[in-house]
């Protein structure tokens, strides 16, 4: 082994933890999102500012911490038939999707070769399909630190929100599968991943059978080194079929959100505690550290605009079927929609790993996050004022 640079990854990610979870303090105490800290902690130590460390000396705690963000996604749809059942929720989360993405794509279409350094229908249609998305994460949180999970419009903004991205996800295998270019390896691609899901739906159906095994183990140590090696088996499967090793992880965590060893507080905790203790951080401040300065501000007109479109049309949208649906506050509902995050990003390094689109797009995405979260922030303000 070599122990020079065995010292100096662990010395890296020490002090990419430990700085970024300073930082991400400061902004959780400023009212932002503590993410927004992460990502500059990296940007700022990574080789656009202080040059303290490359991306690459991370990339393997990075890697964990994607899957681990949509694995805990996933441990949140048990009820996802449920979610599906519910009318209005369907509605709103559907609409967002199709209008934003009918919106931006026609944009895209005209003018997106005037400000974007793509030129070809398929990366306008990844984009557009990005930005249609929303991300579940922020509603959930706004409405819970306000005390409105519980209520009507809680309930409705987070179903809408689970039904939005759910649906972007089933477009996104439907868009993995075409952008293979050959006939013969569309369809050994489609084959592949028909296997994989009616495996993963007999895994899902048959699940409180296993579960009956695992909870043979009494030790929760146990249970979650199973749980773990299912994350990292489905997130290598998907991998290989061509989709992303971070959908796989989505769908472990699906799984293991049937368990009935899953609801135990013990569990809960040792998932929270590795994930948003460790690797998750990392992977934010990763996403920082290969942001690049100058090709941010290049590239700031079409982060804007896109930023733009996004947010105008799920807030029309977001505030017009509520209204229509008799909800209370549905600006607040509106509000809560406008966040570009996790899922967002999700599809747009897929489109990067299929070559659609280039790693230039990560630095347009960046300031979106700030953008849309400055947004909310603000929107929430005014309303808590009324």
């Amino acid at each position: 082994m070599a122990g020079g640079l065995s010292g100096a990854t662990l010395l890296n990610v020490g002090i990419l933890l430990g700085a970024s979870f300073l930082v991400g303090e400061l902004f959780e105490r400023l009212g932002l999102e503590s993410i927004l800290g992460y990502i500059l902690t990296g940007f700022l130590l990574g080789p656009s500012i202080f040059d303290v460390m490359a991306p690459g000396t991370v990339t393997g705690f990075a890697t964990i911490g994607a899957t681990l963000i949509l694995f805990q996604a996933g441990l949140k749809e048990e009820n996802i038939k449920d979610i599906f059942l519910h009318k209005e929720g369907l509605q709103l989360g559907l609409l967002v999707l199709l209008g934003t993405f009918t919106v931006i794509f026609g944009a895209l279409y005209v003018y997106g070769a005037s400000f974007l350094p793509y030129t070809t229908i398929n990366a306008f249609i990844f984009l557009a399909l990005a930005y249609a998305l929303v991300d579940i994460a922020v509603p959930t949180k706004l409405m819970l630190t306000r005390g409105m999970l519980r209520e009507d419009k809680g309930t409705y903004t987070v179903k809408s929100s689970v039904i939005n991205v759910s649906a972007g996800f089933l477009l996104l295998t439907l868009l993995v599968i075409l952008a293979t270019p050959s006939i013969t390896e569309q369809l050994i691609k489609a084959g592949s991943i028909i296997g994989f899901a009616l495996a993963f739906y007999l895994l899902h159906e048959a699940i409180h059978k296993i579960d009956d095994y695992i909870m043979m183990f009494e030790e929760t140590e146990a249970q979650f080194a199973i749980t773990f090696a299912l994350l990292l088996f489905l997130s290598y499967i998907t991998q290989t079929i061509g989709l992303s090793s971070i959908l796989g992880a989505f769908f472990a965590g699906v799984l293991v959100s049937r368990g009935d060893f899953s609801d135990a507080r013990s569990f809960q905790d040792k998932v929270k505690g590795i994930a948003e203790g460790l690797f998750i951080p990392i992977f934010f401040a990763w996403f920082g550290l290969g942001l690049k300065a100058t090709v941010i501000w290049n590239n700031i007109e079409a982060a804007f605009i896109l930023f733009l479109l996004s947010t105008i049309v799920k807030f029309i949208i977001g505030y017009l079927i509520p209204y229509y649906h008799g909800m209370d506050d549905p600006y607040t509902i509106a509000a809560s929609l406008l966040s570009l995050d996790v899922e967002t990003l999700v599809v747009i390094i897929i489109g990067i790993d299929l070559g659609v689109l280039t790693d230039e797009m990560l630095q347009i995405f960046a300031p979106s996050v700030l953008f849309t979260t400055l947004t909310i922030v603000t929107l929430y303000s005014f309303i808590d004022e009324q």
